[in-house]
């Protein structure tokens, strides 16, 4: 059985699908991480139950619904577009049927992503190439500022890291923790990820 249909059948869930483009081209067009790439970037990660993820961009919610399982963290998932958010929340439902233990572990939220405010309990940070480098660096700078007023351990994991995204990340004073090629990485040099810490 394809990994995907496996996935989404284990976890009751609906995420392959493309969404056109919205917001004026600031935000850019949904699409799911597959799930051969989540597997070799999360096996990459020390993740624990107190720990929280924060998914930019979540769509219908494929990253969060993945991490839940494997290491029943706690997740944020942020969507700003309204029919992806109303796909998400059918999806939350669906999964929460086969795992309701996670349900208080979830937080879904209907905005803009630079309108986040930092927790200071979030301490994983997820993009996948979900808007431009402009909003990327607001949220980067929010994070940086969260850490300053709440000194902890983070890592920012950016998949299908485009130039534009290593450019803009170089300015910031964060190491680079691991760089990973994905399965396809020779047909496409953008597919790979890069994840970044505060501290090694």
């Amino acid at each position: 059985m394809d990994r995907d249909i496996m996935y989404e059948k284990l976890l009751g869930v609906a995420t392959d699908v493309e969404q056109t483009d919205y917001n004026g081209g600031e935000y850019y067009i949904y699409q799911s991480t597959n799930y051969s790439s989540l597997e070799r970037i999360f096996d990459s990660l020390n993740i624990t139950k107190s720990d929280t993820l924060v998914d930019f961009g979540c769509g219908l919610g494929r990253v969060l619904f993945f991490v839940s399982l494997k290491f029943m963290c706690n997740v944020t998932g942020i969507e700003y577009e309204p029919e992806l958010y109303s796909r998400l929340l059918d999806n939350n439902a669906y999964y929460h049927v086969r795992f309701g233990g996670q349900r208080e572990k979830f937080t879904l939220l209907n905005m803009k992503a630079e309108d986040y405010d930092i927790k200071e309990s979030d301490n994983y940070f997820y993009f996948f190439n979900p808007f431009h480098t402009e909003i990327l660096n607001k949220i980067i700078n929010k994070i940086l500022e969260s850490i300053k007023m709440n000194p902890r351990k983070i890592y920012i994991i950016l998949y299908y890291c485009t130039p534009e995204y290593i450019e803009a990340m170089r300015k910031y004073p964060l190491k680079l923790y691991k760089a990973l090629r994905m399965t396809a990485y020779f047909i496409d040099p953008d597919e790979k990820a890069y994840i970044y810490t505060n501290e090694l």
